[in-house]
């Protein structure tokens, strides 16, 4: 087969492929099926010489269908680096306690009520808590400087920041 031909059928079918291996994806699609089909596409241009013409469509369709397959047997699990659920910043966690925390950590009572909680904290909690929400450190810089992956850095202060939220529920209700 000629290149001509197969870039004729690559410049005729390529969105319809795209979308093909879109429909057999799941999660960021977009990026993940124009990437499989380019790189099924460049292989196929590499051995455009053996192909039969007549079957370069059933040929293409079933190439992008087994790197599907085996992007999906090969693919390592990702793990997302924002903080939700029961982390978040510390100002979510007081605005879901109390309407107006900033106005509350701006009397002296708020403050002290603060440099108690992160006391409960453990070392590595506290020095994340104040590095990130109050220095204002990024993850990434932050472990580098402290020599944590930046995954250990999370967990710690998702942890911390549970523990924060229990610490000032539990003082709103005595308060109450």
């Amino acid at each position: 087969m000629k290149d001509r031909d197969v870039g004729l059928f690559i410049r005729n079918e390529r969105q319809k492929l795209v979308s093909y291996v879109a429909s057999l994806l799941t999660g960021p699609v977009r990026v993940d099926a124009e990437d499989l089909v380019h790189d099924v596409l460049i292989s196929i241009l590499e051995r455009s010489d053996r192909l039969a013409p007549e079957y370069l469509a059933a040929y293409v369709y079933r190439a992008l269908k087994n790197r599907v397959i085996d992007q999906a047997r090969t693919r390592k699990p990702t793990v997302s680096l924002d903080i939700t659920g029961d982390g978040g910043s510390l100002l979510d966690t007081l605005k879901s306690i109390e309407p107006n925390p900033l106005e509350r950590l701006q009397t002296a009572q708020g403050r002290e009520q603060l440099f108690i909680a992160l006391e409960q904290l453990s070392d590595m909690e506290k020095d994340v808590v104040i590095a990130h929400e109050f220095e204002g450190i990024p993850f990434r810089e932050l472990a580098i400087r402290m020599d944590t992956p930046q995954n250990t850095l999370l967990s710690h202060k998702a942890r911390a920041i549970r523990k924060l939220k229990q610490y000032f529920s539990q003082a709103q209700g005595e308060k109450s």
